[in-house]
């Protein structure tokens, strides 16, 4: 099992486009954000199509844990002190109105998800200060929660937050309902865009016009304008389905470093962590590290699945949700959810909605990309431009030391072939994959990854298969295939 909503739901499929067409509405991404877009703008009365470069739900939607809560780490006196009060209550306002509408949606629709109301649980086992901090700055924002130190808590705790009135569910369940009267286009990849006259191209050179597009494709292919590229990076996580466990009413985050996460639905358990940056997992052994950690919770548990997943993480630790520039009229975008994709797509869904159907301006709000003036591009270049200046350097200036006959049975890596550097998957029959190690985004060296057989971008967080095939954005090109052999 690799993916545990993807297994207990079939989702309907979809005819990719075959002609150029003239859209009202056009939505890059077949995600939740893109998916709750369209459905609030159906609600609206306003005509939008959908375009997935695979299959709906195929990305980060389809390997989340389905947590609808605000409990988004430590967030709130982040927010308070890098914000303001006000904008941090804002952010929480948002997030529970999110969960709130979660409700009313699947109550008023009948939807059968899974649905369950819950408590949400940051916790630590190193110390308490930080949560108490964390605490005292969720009472600020109207938050009802509540501390537990160590004398409530089991032994290996130090401290937690209880957040009240939270949920989870089966997040494609959730959508099956939703989808029903919308226009979608799957296996239909987006290449280009025309900010001027409102164009995109689809790999197969179809034209599709638009009077508004809104990109909620996870991460923005469109470097300028926008430089969404300076404003974040990606992560990876991974997960464990396991059965044998103890049922969890509720749903729990480790706020150190690893992140561990629990949640049940039905007879399993979902455990996950060990999260790193994307191009970042050169020793691999991530499924091994989260099997030894699950063990200290519950040795008896049975694993029947693992799977992985990829978030973009804003420089600010807030989602970008608005106008995509301020240079660019009628072109908006969702993205940078921080792994809180779910309520994150619902409040977005309905900034964009609101501003597409009432011309709505949300450029005060906390969520407003426009949020970022020019200095706030130059703190961004400080923070990821070392991330970039690493990765092209590699690619131009290090020489591998390894040779291709060097390389072990199963393994991948840049290795130094006919003079040149390029990367290497050697499968365990010894047939080699042969690919160029330069990401075609901007042109940073790719890393391999052993976890997942992947070439993966430590820059902007673009990933291939070891035939160079793109798994995901921002790049829009398939690796260079030098060679099989």
């Amino acid at each position: 099992m690799d993916a545990l909503w993807k297994n207990t739901t079939d989702l309907p499929s979809y005819e990719s486009l075959k002609n150029n067409i003239n859209v009202d509405v056009a939505i890059i991404g077949g995600g939740l954000a893109g998916i709750l877009t369209a459905y609030k703008l159906k609600e609206k009365g306003i005509n939008a199509a959908i375009f997935e470069a695979k299959e709906i739900c195929s990305g980060t939607t389809g390997y989340t844990t389905a947590k609808i809560s605000l409990a988004h780490g430590l967030i709130y006196n982040y927010l308070i002190d890098n914000f303001s009060l006000e904008k941090a209550k804002e952010y929480a306002d948002y997030n529970k109105r999110a969960i709130k509408e979660f409700e009313d949606l699947i109550n008023k629709e009948n939807i059968n998800c899974e649905f369950k109301k819950c408590s949400s649980f940051l916790y630590s086992t190193l110390y308490d200060y930080h949560l108490k901090e964390e605490y005292e700055a969720a009472i600020k924002c109207g938050i009802d929660c509540e501390f537990l130190d160590e004398r409530k808590l089991p032994k290996r705790f130090k401290g937690a937050i209880k957040y009240t009135n939270q949920a989870k569910f089966n997040p494609l369940k959730f959508v099956k309902h939703i989808i029903n009267g919308l226009k979608i286009y799957e296996n239909t990849f987006i290449k280009e865009f025309n900010g001027d006259n409102k164009e995109l191209t689809t790999d197969k050179g179809y034209k599709i016009k638009a009077d508004k597009i809104v990109f909620a494709c996870h991460y923005p292919f469109v470097n300028t304008p926008g430089y969404y590229f300076l404003r974040m990076h990606q992560e990876r996580s991974y997960v464990l389905i396991a059965e044998n466990t103890k049922k969890l009413k509720n749903v729990y985050l480790d706020v150190d470093d690893k992140s561990y996460s629990f949640r049940s639905y039905d007879k399993y358990l979902l455990f996950g962590g060990e999260n790193h940056r994307t191009g970042e997992n050169k020793e691999g052994d991530k499924y091994k590290l989260l099997r030894e950690k699950l063990r200290t919770f519950d040795k008896d548990y049975k694993e029947v699945g693992q799977y992985s997943t990829q978030d973009c993480i804003s420089i600010d630790k807030v989602p970008y949700i608005g106008l995509f520039s301020d240079s660019l009229k009628d072109v908006y975008v969702l993205t940078g959810f921080n792994k809180w994709g779910m309520t994150s797509s619902m409040l977005g869904s309905n900034i964009i909605a609101d501003m597409i159907s009432n011309g709505l301006d949300n450029k005060n709000s906390i969520f407003s990309p426009s949020r970022f003036d020019t200095k706030g591009i130059v703190k961004s270049a400080i923070k990821e431009g070392p991330y970039s200046i690493k990765g092209l350097s590699k690619e131009f200036l290090d020489i591998p030391n390894t040779e291709l006959d060097k390389l072990p049975l199963g393994h991948g890596g840049v290795v130094k072939y006919n003079g040149k550097k390029v990367g290497v998957y050697k499968d365990e029959s010894g047939k080699c994959f042969i690919v160029s190690t330069k990401c075609p985004h901007l042109g940073c060296e790719l890393s391999w990854n052993p976890d997942e057989k992947s070439w993966d971008c430590p820059c902007h967080g673009s990933r291939f298969d070891y035939m160079g095939n793109i798994i995901n954005d921002p790049s829009v090109e398939n690796l260079e295939f030098i060679e099989k052999k």
